[in-house]
C-alpha cells in the first residue's frame, strides 16, 4: 500500500511537473460555485497604496497564484484569500493570516523588501478610513454565484498575488510540512518526532532529517501506547516509521491522486483500488507509470459510455475499467471507512486478476438474460432486474438507518467472491427469509426481494462459489400431460436453484398456495383468511404436509380446483422427497418462492384438459 502510495506521487510528479505549493494549496471552487475572485489590489509604482477592486473569473491555471489553504473557522484561513460567506466575517477573515505574517516578520533583526511591502499593505488596512472605502467598494459589486476574496499587488506593470509572495507561500510549506513532525493531542501535550542522520523507511536513503508523523492515512494512532516504539513517548515516534520530508511529500501526494482517481463508492462503503504489475522491480515503476495512465484513459472512456456495466451500482463504477486490462497487472481492493479523522480498513483483498474481474460480468451478463429478470411489470411499466453487490447488500441492511447492520457478513461474502472463495448458502438464506418474512408478516411487497434473492443464487452458482451440502437424489416424476410438462420444464429450466426433489416440492405447494390464495381474494372482496395457515412464513416438514390437505380442500370448497394435475406432481414429488434433509428457513424460503412465481403457472385449467 506504502509503495503504491510512493509510485502514484512519482507518477504524479513525473506528469505534471507540479510545484510543491501546488500540492499544499487547495481550490476554493472545488464545488464549482465560487466562479468569481475579487482582488483587493494594491499599487507600488511610485508608493504603495490601494488602487481598487479588481473582478476575475477564476481559473484553475491561478491556483498556485491564490494559494488558498483552508484554516479554521476562528483563526481564519491560512492566507489572505478567503471563500466569501458573509462580507464582513470574510474582510476581516483575509486580514488575520496578514496580521500574523507581520507580527513574525517584525521579529527578524533586518527586513527584505518583500518583508517590507508585506508590512506596509497590513499597515494599509489599519487605516480606518480606507479600510471603509475598500469595504464599501466590495458591498456594490454585484456578481452570480459566490466570490472568492483576495489581495494582490500591481508592480511594473505586473500582478502579483498571494502565492507570488515567497513569505507567505513559505509560511504555507513549513506549516504543512509541520504535520509530518508536530503533534498536539486532546490533552494539549505537544511533541515533535523528529529523527537525525538516519534511514527514510521509503526510500532507504540516509537523510539528515525523517520525520515520525508521516501518517499518511491514519491506520494507528500515537496517543496509545501500544502503537508507539517505545512505549508512550511520543517524540520517538519516528523509530516506528521514519519517514524524510520528500517521501513524506510524494506519499501525500499519491494519497490525493488515491482519492481523486481510484476510489468509489461500493453498496454504500467506500474503496480504493490498487494496481500492481508482476514486472520486476527495475522495470515495475515505468509499467506502474503506463497502467495508471491507461486507467485513467479508461476511466473517462466509461464515464463517457451510456448504459454503462456496473457491479457497485455507482456511476463511477471501477469494476469494468479493471476487467479490460490483461494478467500482467492484478489489482488489491480495500474497502474503508473514516470517522473523526481515523482510517479504519474494513477489507482487503489483494491478488484480483482482470481476467476474474472478466468472469465475473460474465456470470452477471448471463444472470441478467434469464427469464426471470426481464420483462417485469412496474408501476411505470415493464423493466428488467440488473444484479450489482447492492442486491447482495439490500439483505444485509449495510449502512440503514433503524435496522440492525449485518455490514461484517456483507463485507465476508464480498471478500470470499473476489478470492474465489465459497460462499455460505446457509447464510445467505437465512437472510433471505429474515427479510422477506419480516415483510411478509406486515402486509409489505416482497415480490422483488424474492428475485432479488434468486438472482444471488444463480449468479453465485454461476460462480461455482455457492457450497450447498447433501443435495438429494433427484428423480423425474410422471409426465403424462403437456400440463405438467411445462410445469417440469420450468423445474429443469431453474435446476441451478430447485436442484432436489424436496425445493422443488416446496416451491410447488407455495404455487398452489398462491392459486388458492388468489381465488380467495377474488371471492372475499380482497380477504383472504388462509394466509393465516401459512404461520408466518415460518414452515416445517409439519407444515407443509398439513397445507397440502387443506389447500386442496379449500379449492374444492371454493368448486375451483382447477389444478388436480398440479396436485398429482406435487403427490409424486412427496413420495420421492425427505424434507428432513433441508432447513427449514430453506423450506420457508422455496415456498414464499413459488407464492412469488404463480403467475408463471397460468398454463390452461388442468380439470378441462
Amino acid at each position: 500500500m506504502i509503495h503504491a502510495l510512493k509510485v502514484m506521487g512519482d507518477y504524479v510528479q513525473d506528469k505534471t511537473e507540479s510545484s510543491f505549493l501546488s500540492q499544499v494549496v487547495e481550490n476554493p471552487n472545488s464545488n464549482g460555485k465560487y466562479n468569481t475572485v475579487l482582488v483587493v489590489l494594491f499599487n507600488n509604482d511610485a508608493e504603495l497604496k490601494y488602487q481598487e477592486i479588481q473582478m476575475e473569473e477564476f481559473t484553475k491555471k491561478k491556483l498556485d497564484k491564490y494559494a488558498y489553504v483552508y484554516g479554521n473557522p476562528r483563526g481564519g484561513d491560512l492566507t489572505p484569500t478567503s471563500k466569501i460567506t458573509k462580507l464582513e466575517s470574510t474582510y476581516s477573515r483575509i486580514q488575520r493570516p496578514l496580521k500574523k505574517l507581520v507580527n513574525k516578520i517584525k521579529k527578524q533583526d533586518e527586513l527584505n523588501q518583500e518583508e517590507e511591502t508585506i508590512i506596509e499593505i497590513f499597515n494599509l488596512f489599519q487605516d480606518e478610513e480606507l479600510k471603509d472605502k475598500i469595504y464599501q467598494e466590495l458591498e456594490v459589486i454585484s456578481y452570480d454565484d459566490n466570490a472568492v476574496l483576495t489581495i494582490a499587488l500591481q508592480e511594473n506593470d505586473q500582478i502579483k498575488y498571494v502565492g507570488d509572495f515567497n513569505k507567505f507561500t513559505e509560511s504555507l510549506l513549513d506549516n504543512y510540512e509541520k504535520g509530518f513532525y508536530f503533534k498536539k493531542s486532546y490533552n494539549k501535550a505537544e511533541k515533535n518526532s523528529v529523527g537525525k542522520n538516519n534511514k527514510c523507511y521509503i526510500c532507504s536513503k540516509e537523510k539528515d532529517k525523517t520525520y515520525g508523523y508521516v501518517g499518511t492515512f491514519a491506520f494507528y494512532t500515537l496517543d496509545k501506547p501500544g502503537f508507539t516504539t517505545g512505549g508512550f513517548n511520543r517524540g520517538e515516534s519516528w523509530k516506528n516509521y521514519p519517514v524524510c520530508s520528500d517521501c513524506a511529500r510524494t506519499l501525500d501526494l499519491g494519497k490525493k491522486y488515491l482519492e481523486e482517481n481510484l476510489s468509489s463508492r461500493f453498496s454504500g462503503i467506500n474503496y480504493f483500488i490498487i494496481p500492481k504489475t508482476i514486472f520486476a522491480s527495475e522495470t515495475e515503476t515505468e509499467e506502474m507509470f503506463e497502467i495508471l495512465g491507461d486507467l485513467e484513459d479508461k476511466k473517462k472512456l466509461s464515464l463517457e459510455k451510456e448504459n454503462k456495466k456496473s457491479l457497485s451500482g455507482s456511476q463511477n463504477d471501477l469494476f469494468q475499467m479493471m476487467s479490460e486490462f490483461k494478467n500482467y497487472v492484478n489489482f488489491n481492493i480495500m474497502f474503508y471507512e473514516e470517522i473523526n479523522s481515523a482510517f479504519r480498513i474494513l477489507l482487503y483483498v489483494e491478488d484480483v486478476l482482470p481476467s476474474y474481474i472478466q468472469k465475473i460480468f460474465a456470470a452477471k451478463d448471463k444472470i441478467d438474460k434469464d427469464e426471470l429478470f426481464v420483462n417485469l411489470q412496474g408501476k411505470d411499466g415493464p423493466f428488467k432486474l440488473s444484479f450489482t453487490f447492492n442486491t447482495i447488500s439490500n439483505f444485509f441492511y449495510v449502512n440503514q438507518r433503524g435496522k440492525q447492520d449485518f455490514t461484517k457478513f456483507f463485507l465476508e461474502i464480498t471478500n470470499n467472491i473476489f478470492s474465489e472463495k465459497k460462499v455460505s448458502y446457509d447464510l445467505l438464506i437465512n437472510r433471505f427469509i429474515y427479510h422477506i418474512r419480516e415483510k411478509f408478516i406486515n402486509s409489505q411487497s416482497y415480490w422483488l426481494d424474492n428475485l432479488k434473492a434468486l438472482q444471488i443464487l444463480k449468479f453465485l452458482n454461476k460462480l461455482d462459489l455457492l457450497n450447498q451440502n447433501g443435495k438429494e437424489e433427484k428423480s423425474m416424476p410422471t409426465v403424462d400431460s403437456e400440463y405438467k410438462k411445462n410445469i417440469v420444464d420450468f423445474l429443469d429450466e431453474h435446476n441451478d436453484v430447485l436442484n432436489s426433489n424436496s425445493k422443488k416440492l416446496v416451491f410447488l405447494e407455495g404455487v398452489l398456495a398462491q392459486k388458492l390464495l388468489n381465488i380467495q381474494s377474488s371471492e372475499r372482496d380482497g380477504s383472504n383468511p388462509f394466509r393465516a395457515r401459512l404461520n408466518g412464513l415460518k414452515l416445517n416438514e409439519k407444515i407443509i404436509k398439513r397445507l397440502y390437505t387443506e389447500i386442496i380442500n379449500k379449492l374444492e370448497e371454493y368448486d375451483k380446483n382447477y389444478y388436480k394435475q398440479l396436485e398429482e406432481l406435487i403427490a409424486d414429488y412427496i413420495l420421492e422427497s425427505n424434507l428432513s434433509e433441508i432447513s427449514n428457513n430453506e423450506i420457508s424460503f422455496y415456498f414464499v418462492t413459488g407464492m412469488n412465481q404463480a403467475n408463471k403457472f397460468n398454463f390452461q385449467k388442468s380439470e378441462e384438459e
